[in-house]
């Protein structure tokens, strides 16, 4: 991910908050790594990685596992999955972690180089169609590329974990091009005209996803009522995850 928020100052009218939408993004940035590092270290504790849990249908072909982050995400936040998956017997080699510039790019160009991901990871595994798995802002990179740029016929199966498929009132707490992506009406949003979904897990105590309703698109699950950040460790969702891959 690129660091350019550290190069950037806060307003002085940012205030330190919770919220993963601060109007400033180097606290903001801060904030939900250390959330998600309590996360991950409090589910290591619990020793839920080791749980052997097996895959099962089509997901059991082993096929190539595509992992794309949320707003100022990387690629590690999905660290946690990535270990149930391996704990079950899925390669390692096979789960791909894309990083893109979610403070500097709008949606459309991460979308873009989604797509040259996308085909890269295909070409490397005979041109074996791939899962994609996204968090939160990720899901709309995901579904522009499904969408727009033709990637659903390489897309065997697509899960969102609390995407603003509708947008969220929460993206009107940053400013970037992807943020004025996430915001509710947006030309981006009202361009996908609800296209390119797949599978959405969604819980009603996401909050940052306002409301949480807005998750929901194609075929929708709820998760139990954990947090935005919490669905990237929570085992609940994880095996939710596991059986909407088959």
């Amino acid at each position: 991910m690129a660091r350019k928020a550290s190069e950037l100052a806060c307003p002085a009218t940012a205030r330190p908050d919770r919220h993963a939408y601060s109007g400033c993004p180097q606290l903001k940035e801060t904030l939900m790594r250390h959330a998600f590092t309590q996360a991950a270290r409090s589910a290591l504790a619990l020793g839920l990685f080791a749980a052997g849990l097996g895959l099962s249908g089509a997901a059991a072909a082993q096929e190539p596992i595509i992992f794309v982050h949320g707003y100022s995400g990387s690629s590690s936040n999905f660290d946690a999955m990535l270990m149930r998956f391996t704990a079950s017997g899925y390669p390692r080699a096979k789960l791909y972690g894309f990083n893109y510039s979610s403070l500097t790019s709008s949606d459309r160009t991460s979308a873009a180089s989604l797509n040259t991901f996308i085909n890269s990871v295909r070409a490397s595994n005979g041109n074996q169609p791939v899962s994609v798995i996204a968090h939160s802002n990720g899901g709309l990179v995901v579904r522009w590329q499904r969408a727009k740029l033709g990637g659903q016929a390489g897309m065997r199966r697509f899960i969102t974990l609390g995407t603003p498929h509708k947008g969220t009132t929460s993206a009107y707490g940053c400013y970037s091009p992807a943020c004025f992506d996430m915001r509710p009406g947006s030309s981006f949003i009202t361009q996908l005209a609800g296209a390119g979904c797949d599978r959405s897990l969604w819980s009603a105590n996401d909050g940052v996803i306002l409301p949480a309703s807005n998750a929901q698109c194609g075929t929708s699950v709820q998760t139990a009522s954990v947090g935005h950040i919490a669905m990237l460790t929570d085992t609940s969702v994880y095996n939710q995850v596991r059986a909407q891959l088959p």
